[in-house]
């Protein structure tokens, strides 16, 4: 399955749309403007509620919390003092293994195999992102995963260029 992620640049509600091959929505998901803990609800095309995601609020690294519709759960935590990104998904025995900065990562499971690729593309104006997931019965954990993993590429985005300006938002 094959799908892109298409985030509007201009928004005050953080918002993203899941398109597959013939652009036509899979899944949506929506952020409120001001948030500490960063809550964020995906849904269907149809608007089913599939996942409710939230950022623990004090944390040294990016820690967030999954609420599938079915009542699975499971928390995203990244490791910390390593060279490449890993983001471990203990509950559901994942890692996510790559360059999460660029957007460039796998989730593999505990057997090494991967479940699904993620790419930017680098010629976009909305920020798409490629989608490529290899086991289709993972797709709505898969999906959110990848909506965490943009969120933190945001928030991580947003720290770099607060300590390149010395938090005074100017150059």
């Amino acid at each position: 399955m094959n799908l892109h992620i298409k985030a509007n640049v201009i928004s005050i509600h953080h918002k993203m749309e899941v398109l597959d091959d013939a652009d036509q929505p899979v899944y949506r998901a929506s952020s409120k403007a001001i948030t500490l803990h960063d809550r964020t609800y995906l849904e269907d095309a149809a608007g089913n509620e599939v996942a409710y995601i939230h950022a623990k609020a004090v944390s040294l690294h990016h820690v967030y919390y999954v609420e599938m519709a079915g009542g699975q759960s499971f928390e995203l935590s990244e490791q910390l003092f390593h060279m490449k990104d890993i983001i471990d998904v203990p509950d559901l025995g994942w890692q996510i293994r790559g360059n999460v900065l660029a957007f460039d990562f796998e989730v593999v499971d505990a057997d090494e195999r991967v479940l699904a690729l993620a790419h930017r593309k680098l010629v976009s104006v909305h920020g798409v992102y490629d989608l490529e997931i290899a086991d289709e019965g993972h797709a709505d954990e898969l999906v959110a995963l990848f909506i965490v993993v943009n969120h933190i590429v945001q928030s991580r985005s947003d720290a770099m260029m607060m300590s390149s300006t010395g938090g005074s938002g100017q150059s």
